[in-house]
């Protein structure tokens, strides 16, 4: 139950930025037969569940080798590895996620994670 919580808290969160954003947008690569706005919750929740796969496996490798830049910038880089991983989700296939520049891949990561943190706090069931 966690883990759809998590999903829908980060599909939110993606909606959030590409409604923000105007260089940050969904256009589904997949016809899951549900129409065009079912195509795209199928391409904002795809885009969640593949995030977090990112996340669990990629982010913790770049935080690694990016450790002494973190140490330098006092953990700013952090920032740029979370725009480095929204801006790796536009080249998985079937999110349909597409980021015009790599600067909007940064602002994009920073309102997904803050929306995140409130939807956490705000939402119960943790």
């Amino acid at each position: 139950m966690q883990f759809l919580i998590r999903l829908a808290i980060t599909a939110v969160a993606l909606v959030v930025a590409a409604y923000l954003l105007p260089g940050l947008t969904f256009q589904p690569t997949v016809d899951v037969g549900l129409g065009p706005d079912g195509n795209r919750a199928a391409a904002i929740l795809i885009s969640a569940f593949v995030l977090g796969i990112l996340n669990a496996i990629v982010r913790p490798i770049l935080l690694l080798l990016s450790a002494p830049i973190t140490c330098v910038t006092l953990g700013l880089f952090v920032v740029v590895v979370n725009g480095i991983m929204l801006w790796l989700l536009q080249f998985i296939p079937f999110t349909g996620l597409h980021v015009d520049s790599f600067f909007t891949a940064i602002v994009g990561a920073l309102v997904v994670s803050v929306v995140g943190f409130v939807l956490n706090l705000v939402v119960p069931g943790k």
